[in-house]
Order: C-alpha cells, then sequence, then structure tokens
C-alpha cells in the first residue's frame, strides 16, 4: 500500500500541471517568472513549493489519522470509476466546480506574493486527483508516509512550473502545452478507470 500511495503521489501529481484549468494558470505564472530577475524567479518559485508541500503534507498526514477502514472494494472501483467519468463529462459540459483557495483563510491574504497564492490553491480539476491520494492515505492509516506523499505529489505537481520558468517559452513548447490540456483529461480518465478495473479483478 505504502508503494502505490507514493506511485499515486508522483504520477497524478504530475498529471494534475497538466490539467487545462491548472496549466494556464502555471504557464502564465512561470511565464512572468522566466521574465523577472534570477533572484526573484528563485524567490517565487521557492515559495510556490514550500506552500504547496506543506498544504499536501498537511492534507494526506490528516487523512491518514483519520483513517479509513470501512471502504471496500467495491466502493474504491466505484469511486475511481465515477472520477473518471467526471473528467470525460467535463471535457464536454461545464461543471461549476470551483477552486478551493485556502490562503483566503489567512489575514492580509489579499498582499501575498502570487507564489503563495498558487501553492495555497487546489485547481478544481485536480481535485479528483487530490481526493483519490488522500483516499489511498487514508487508507494506509500511516501518517508519516502520508506527509511523505505530500512532498512527492507537491514536487511533481510543481516541477514543469520549475522547468518552464528557468526554460522559458518557445512556440514548439506553447503547442505541446496547448495539446496537452486537450489530451491529458483522457489519459487520466483513462488511469482512473484501469485503476478501478484492476480493484474490481482483484476484488473478484
Amino acid at each position: 500500500m505504502n508503494t502505490l500511495l507514493l506511485i499515486a503521489a508522483a504520477g497524478l501529481g504530475f498529471l494534475s500541471f497538466f490539467e487545462p484549468c491548472t496549466i494556464a494558470t502555471h504557464s502564465l505564472f512561470a511565464l512572468r517568472a522566466s521574465r523577472d530577475t534570477t533572484r526573484n524567479r528563485w524567490r517565487a518559485l521557492a515559495q510556490l513549493v514550500a506552500s504547496r508541500t506543506i498544504l499536501l503534507a498537511a492534507i494526506f498526514g490528516i487523512a491518514a489519522w483519520i483513517g479509513l477502514k470501512e471502504l471496500s472494494a467495491i466502493s474504491a472501483m466505484i469511486i475511481l470509476g465515477v472520477i473518471g467519468t467526471i473528467y470525460l463529462v467535463s471535457r464536454k459540459i461545464y461543471l461549476p466546480v470551483p477552486h478551493i483557495e485556502f490562503f483566503r483563510v489567512l489575514p492580509g491574504h489579499t498582499r501575498l506574493a502570487q507564489g503563495l497564492k498558487l501553492g495555497l490553491t487546489l485547481p478544481a480539476c485536480t481535485l479528483p486527483l487530490v481526493v483519490v491520494t488522500g483516499v489511498i492515505s487514508a487508507l494506509t492509516q500511516q501518517p508519516g508516509m502520508a506527509i511523505l506523499a505530500g512532498i512527492v505529489f507537491a514536487i511533481m505537481f510543481s516541477l514543469p512550473t520549475l522547468w518552464d520558468s528557468v526554460r522559458g517559452f518557445d512556440t514548439a513548447h506553447r503547442e505541446f502545452l496547448s495539446k496537452a490540456a486537450t489530451t491529458i483529461p483522457y489519459l487520466t480518465a483513462l488511469l482512473l478507470w484501469s485503476g478501478a478495473f484492476l480493484i474490481w479483478q482483484i476484488g473478484s
């Protein structure tokens, strides 16, 4: 279960960047950072990674501390299948799911740096991926391992932004990001359905 948790955190964390409602905001952040001074760029990136790491480590750690003993294989299969279906439906129909902006609970949040705001926000299209990882964290009932999963998820989620901020943008890269935003949700749905099928096979 621990190995599954870390693999899920790494894979789903990386996919989170390429989801449609995420890739635009993060690419804009990276573009601005790439044009800033080296010192300001790395300060913004450090704020993004640190705040995101703390947030996700806390979420997954709390989930593991609470635990989840009653989730059956059938329930897990249904959850993954439904989330995968939602991803496909959202490609054709707008679903009014808001971003969760945790930074708004902080005093003086309007004056926070953009890196902190971005790091303390879970975009709507990444919420299912966070939920899946959180459920696996709860099943492990090992807060230490869940915190590690939060760190892994945050790093993999932020890695493309770091790369784009340092490398910059050219025409080919812009085209790649545009194609990724339209195709990754289908890959995400396929992975979730595959996970549901695997659970069904193991449970049957």
